[in-house]
């Protein structure tokens, strides 16, 4: 199961749309840039969508997309430790 740190769900909040009915959840699901490279996305949802994983989260839901879920269920997603606010997916120590 994915893994968020405490970090990147603090990140993730600042997504979050504040208008009248906003978003409180975060899908992580796949895309690709203008390249045709591989990437994951992160957007603001109601609810999961069909077939959806729950990554273990404190404070925010978080869904994995069944596509990437099983690539991403032994890693941590976090901010990384520079100041250019990126996010990283690293490998669990024990994985969950």
């Amino acid at each position: 199961m994915l893994e968020v740190t405490d970090a990147t769900v603090s990140y993730l909040k600042a997504l979050l749309p504040h208008d009248a009915d906003p978003a409180t959840a975060i899908r992580i699901e796949p895309s690709h840039n203008s390249d045709g490279d591989a990437l994951i996305t992160f957007r603001p949802v109601k609810a999961p969508h069909a077939g959806d994983v729950e990554a273990l989260a404190t404070d925010l839901d978080v869904f994995v997309a069944p596509e990437v879920a099983e690539t991403l269920a032994s890693s941590v997603l976090d901010v990384a430790p520079d100041a250019a606010g990126r996010l990283v997916l690293r490998a669990q120590a024990v994985p969950v």
